[in-house]
């Protein structure tokens, strides 16, 4: 069905009109944004960011949820002064957004961690997703097959668009993804195999991150167990999409949500807005299903099991298959937004279909989503050196950042920075890794003023003498 698509897919944007460069099917144009020396990229002191990186957006083809042809965009991130000739490429799915434009090829929070990734020597794409990004209108959120195909056709683009850089591919892919991106990395995973894809693409490794793979099923009863859920936001992005994708949810909002949370969420998810994000959402609605949804929406939904909702929610589960590559899926218990459930039961499932390297992995035990995801990603980055180590582990001998004397800490702005080097040059991040602070350093204690930041968690590092130093600060 694949190739067929393919088919259609090429004749469509010939007839539509659609601006197709003559030598690529995927790819349309890219767009410098910047470039990131390596010693800014160590939020993440496990993995080895030693290389500068160059950061693109993108443009690409691909299909809409009704596999009509469309625009999309991405990230790719490459490292430009890497020891190895050729590299492999990870592909990183994003997380949950609400904005518009709060997407990897804007160079948020989480296309700062593709550089982190890039630095170590490999090639990292990440896709904005259909409706996000440059592509209008409602985003289809964990809508498998629309991830999937966004996903893979990123891969293509990105394979077309490295063509006209200096550096060159491996033919090795690689997989991952957290919350929302590790149900898209998953659903992904899935379409490559069931297309017969794996070979073509090169994708040797998957590895999602805290996602919902049983919505139908660990994901729903969390939400049903009548217990406050932190993001009630996510049930409106859920049923928005599935009204998208299906057309058999509802007529309006209102039909299934109570008022007035119905006319007061709804401009959040008119796929344009670019101002408001889920904590927006989430504060305006009550945490208990049954204090949102129509009492007789919601006695309809638990009683049938053909509900339009259920089928739905069925469609998007992406548990029940049987990887042929090696996969493994991160988590942290304590997980308050995905049920680490959702792993735990993949891994069975897959492990009883006859999947023969499937792992389910606690990351950080104990710890809720936010705290999970830079454990997570070590975890990622340390399974995918196994499998096609980056230029860093082939090419480098990588020297671990040492600890930078910083106090107090916390702090209420006004720091002291000791160390033994008389002369280098301090840089502070957030935790987004953007630079807040940079200065010049003459003496072996540095005192710096940074009362002017938001209270945080920021990254305080020192590059002297060929050295790195680093530590983290809390301000408060």
């Amino acid at each position: 069905m694949r190739r067929i698509n393919r088919i259609l897919f090429s004749v469509a944007f010939l007839i539509t009109g659609f601006s197709v460069h003559a030598q690529n099917e995927y790819f349309i144009e890219s767009e410098f944004l910047n470039s990131t020396p390596s010693f800014l990229l160590g939020l993440v002191p496990d993995i080895p960011a030693i290389y500068d990186v160059d950061f693109y957006k993108i443009t690409y083809n691909t299909v809409d949820v009704d596999g009509n042809p469309t625009i999309a965009s991405g990230s790719v991130a490459v490292p430009n002064n890497a020891e190895c000739n050729s590299l492999p490429t990870a592909i990183y799915c994003h997380g949950t957004v609400l904005r518009q434009n709060d997407v990897p090829s804007e160079d948020n929070t989480e296309g700062f961690l593709t550089k982190v990734f890039a630095g170590t020597g490999y090639i990292v794409a990440a896709p904005d997703y259909i409706g996000l990004g440059v592509n209008e209108g409602i985003h289809p959120y964990v809508h498998a097959e629309s991830e999937a195909t966004a996903t893979i056709d990123m891969i293509y683009a990105t394979s077309e668009f490295i063509e006209s850089l200096t550096i060159s591919s491996t033919g090795e892919t690689l997989i991952t993804g957290y919350s929302q991106g590790g149900h898209a990395a998953m659903a992904a995973l899935e379409y490559a195999e069931n297309e017969n894809l794996n070979e073509e693409l090169g994708i040797v490794a998957g590895a999602p991150c805290s996602g919902p793979y049983n919505i139908s099923e660990s994901q729903a009863d969390v939400i049903l167990s009548g217990d406050p859920y932190s993001n009630p936001g996510y049930i409106v992005y859920v049923l928005t999409s599935y009204q998208l994708a299906y057309g058999n949810i509802y007529e309006n909002l209102s039909d299934i949500i109570q008022a007035p949370y119905d006319e007061e969420v709804a401009p959040y998810f008119d796929g344009m807005q670019d101002q408001y994000d889920m904590g927006t959402v989430n504060a305006i609605l009550p945490g208990t299903i049954d204090e949102m949804m129509v009492d007789t929406v919601l006695d309809n939904f638990e009683n049938n099991p053909n509900h339009p909702l259920w089928v739905a929610l069925n469609d998007n589960d992406n548990y029940d298959w049987t990887p042929q590559i090696p996969l493994r899926m991160f988590y942290c218990t304590g997980d308050e937004q995905v049920a680490f459930e959702n792993s735990i039961v993949a891994d069975e499932t897959m492990s009883q279909n006859g999947a023969e390297d499937v792992e389910a992995i606690n990351s950080l035990p104990g710890a809720n989503h936010g705290a999970c995801i830079l454990p997570a990603l070590t975890d990622v980055f340390e399974f995918f050196s196994q499998i096609a180590p980056p230029c860093a582990v082939l090419g480098t001998e990588y020297q671990k950042p040492l600890k930078l004397s910083v106090y107090p800490n916390p702090s209420s702005g006004v720091i002291t920075i000791s160390n033994k080097n008389t002369n280098g040059i301090i840089a502070v991040q957030n935790i987004s890794g953007q630079l807040v602070h940079q200065s010049n350093v003459s003496s072996a204690q540095t005192n710096l003023d940074l009362s002017f930041l938001p209270a945080g968690v920021y990254i305080v590092s020192l590059q002297a003498e060929n050295q790195l130093y680093r530590n983290r600060i809390v301000i408060q």
